[in-house]
């Protein structure tokens, strides 16, 4: 019952700046460097200064642009449909209420990939893992 209440309480938090502190600041998945973290004076979050920092829902609105352009191009040589208004619709709704798209004070842009993909995949089954990544590069 904790996890959810302190769950909740992250997600409704405006993020406001307590202070730094020391941590490891994670290259790949190796600890590397310590560096100073700022964290959250309310809910206590250490934001996510490393390389894996996490974008703005517009990078993936534009990625998602992308992936339609090629389906459309796709589907005029015969290939696989095009992604509709509705789909691409569903999708961004999707995104907009995932807290891993809306609160990006300690997110990691990894998390957000796999979200990403197992999102568009929710909609578009046809598109393998590796075509949707071609795009997040």
């Amino acid at each position: 019952m904790e996890d959810s209440e302190s769950s909740d309480k992250t997600a409704l938090c405006e993020h406001k700046r307590g202070g730094d502190d020391w941590l490891p600041l994670l290259k790949g998945w190796e600890r590397d460097v310590l560096a100073l973290h700022p964290y959250c004076g309310s809910c206590g979050l250490v934001r996510n200064i490393g390389p894996d920092r996490a974008k703005k829902l517009g990078y993936y609105t534009e990625v998602l642009s992308e992936i339609e352009r090629f389906l459309k191009h796709d589907s005029k040589k015969g290939g696989r449909h095009k992604l509709t208004e509705s789909q691409k619709r569903l999708i961004v709704k999707c995104m907009e209420e995932d807290d891993v798209f809306v609160d990006l004070y300690g997110t990691l842009a990894s998390a957000q990939k796999e979200r990403f993909v197992e999102i568009i995949q929710k909609y578009r089954p046809d598109l393998k893992k590796c075509e949707i990544e071609y795009y997040l590069e």
